[in-house]
Order: C-alpha cells, then sequence, then structure tokens
C-alpha cells in the first residue's frame, strides 16, 4: 500500500510539473452589432505559472480560477475581485482543484477535485469562502471537464479510452455516453439545447443536440484542427480563439469572422475565454 500511494504521489507531482504556464487576462469590452471593441486589456494573474479556467461569479463582480499560487504543488481555486484588484485563495484544502464552474442557483461554485487517491469527482464548495464541501458525483469518477445543464445535470469530459463526452443526472447517477473524441469544450445554449465538438485529425466538428428530440445535428466545422477552445454567446453565438484573436461564426456565410484583436496587449495565444454575462468583461488565458 505504501509503494502504491508513492506512486501516486508522484504522479500526481509530474501531471502538475506538466501544467502549462499560463497568465490571465481581463479585457473592458463593448459588444454592439455583432462586433466586439476592446477598451483595455491588462493582466491579473500575480504570480508566475498556472492561471487557467476563469469563471464570473457574484453578477461579475469576482472571476474564479484554477493556480497553482501555494507551494505544496497543487492547483487551488482563487477569486479575484474586479472593483479591488485583489486575488484570495478560496477554501483550505489538501487536494488539488480545477474548473470552477457557478452552479445554477448562483449561490455555492462546484470543482474537479483531484482526491489524495486520485479519482476525479466533481465538489460543491459554498460561497464566498469555499468551505463547507461535499461530493456530487459520488459514483462518477475520471472527470476531466464539465459544465451544469441544469440544477440536477451535467455534461462532462469522461478520462477513458478514447476520451468521451456524457450526460449525468447528479441525483439518480444516471449515466449517458453522447460521443468520444470531444474537445475540452461543450456548453449549454439554451434551455433545449448544447453545443459539443468533436475532435479529428484534420478537423473540429461543432454539433448542436437538441435534448428534447435526443438528437444532434452538424453546426459548423472548423480546419484548424488545433483548436479546443470554442464558447457559445447568447447574441454572438458560437466562437473560438485562434492566436491571439477572437473569431465569431457566421451562420449565413459559413465562415469564420474576426471578432477581436488581443495580440496588441501582449495576449499570444489564448486557450481559454469566457464573457460575462453584462457583456463588459472578457477574461482570457494565454499561454506563454
Amino acid at each position: 500500500m505504501k509503494k502504491i500511494i508513492t506512486l501516486l504521489v508522484c504522479i500526481s507531482l509530474k501531471a502538475l510539473a506538466q501544467l502549462p504556464e499560463t497568465e490571465l487576462f481581463l479585457a473592458n469590452v463593448e459588444i454592439k452589432n455583432n462586433l466586439v471593441k476592446v477598451k483595455s486589456a491588462e493582466k491579473i494573474s500575480s504570480h508566475k505559472g498556472y492561471n487557467n479556467q476563469p469563471c464570473f461569479i457574484n453578477k461579475d463582480a469576482d472571476i474564479l480560477f484554477a493556480a497553482d499560487v501555494m507551494s505544496d504543488n497543487k492547483t487551488h481555486i482563487c477569486n479575484y475581485n474586479i472593483s479591488s484588484k485583489k486575488t484570495e485563495r478560496l477554501g483550505i484544502t489538501n487536494t488539488s482543484e480545477y474548473s470552477p464552474n457557478l452552479l445554477p442557483d448562483k449561490k455555492d461554485f462546484s470543482v474537479v477535485m483531484v482526491e489524495e487517491d486520485s479519482m476525479q469527482r466533481v465538489w460543491v464548495f459554498n460561497l464566498p469562502k469555499g468551505d463547507n464541501k461535499f461530493c456530487l458525483s459520488q459514483q462518477t469518477d475520471s472527470i476531466g471537464y464539465y459544465t451544469w445543464l441544469g440544477k440536477d445535470s451535467i455534461l462532462y469530459y469522461k478520462l477513458t479510452k478514447p476520451h468521451s463526452l456524457h450526460a449525468l443526472n447528479t441525483k439518480t447517477s444516471e449515466d449517458v455516453w453522447l460521443c468520444d473524441n470531444p474537445t475540452r469544450s461543450f456548453k449549454k445554449i439554451d434551455a433545449t439545447s448544447f453545443y459539443y465538438v468533436i475532435h479529428t485529425e484534420k478537423q473540429n466538428t461543432i454539433y448542436v443536440y437538441n435534448i428534447r428530440t435526443k438528437k444532434a445535428s452538424e453546426f459548423a466545422l472548423d480546419n484548424n484542427a488545433a483548436n479546443q477552445d470554442y464558447n457559445w454567446h447568447p447574441v454572438l453565438g458560437l466562437l473560438k480563439s485562434e492566436e491571439g484573436k477572437l473569431f465569431r461564426y457566421s451562420k449565413d456565410t459559413k465562415v469564420w469572422v474576426e471578432l477581436a484583436d488581443f495580440s496588441s496587449f501582449g495576449i499570444k495565444k489564448i486557450t481559454r475565454f469566457t464573457i460575462s454575462e453584462n457583456g463588459k468583461y472578457i477574461a482570457l488565458v494565454s499561454n506563454l
């Protein structure tokens, strides 16, 4: 047993060492007529290392993100307050946490926790301090990424061979396989649909899934198969990042149209981005 625990610790340290060195930026923007005007953008991560997976909370007053801010060889959830420009770690744990997401009730937040026995499950933490945690997905392990569909359901990326996308009812533990070889980008569009992306060596194909009919239809293609980061905005529609730019997919012309260029702000390669509900901010992750 001692050898097994030592091996798991070594694997965990190795995984952390392989995390990309990233910086977190906050852009002040204006969205109008399917265009994004960038007013300003500044780096908000204060330490060198992993700063990733931003999520707006508290009516867009704060940003949760995952970072290796401590000297414990683990990744924890931090909160950045936009007004004060101060960052604090939330919750005191002996584990690594990733992918902070606001719950549908907007009162608490959830994470993927890499537990001490290497299980990866979704846990819920209370706001504002990140205490009183509990495991949401007791029967479901090997979760890489996830997003909320409703108060009792999530979409999640399962670390199978090949990787796969599933829908999970968190109350009944009913688990439905949706596809193999997804990218890490999938998200609820509205009450009856969500999108996901299937990756191949040559291209990525974006699908829209109708929850009522339980059918998926092809929505768009992206010939840059290296892309992993997409998003959906209620006004702008399907978005993607490429180098220091964001692009919007035009359903009419079926082409990707440049939406915003952040390269002049020192943002070299956008690997994640999210837009605040009020449309005033975009949080971006840039690889170094």
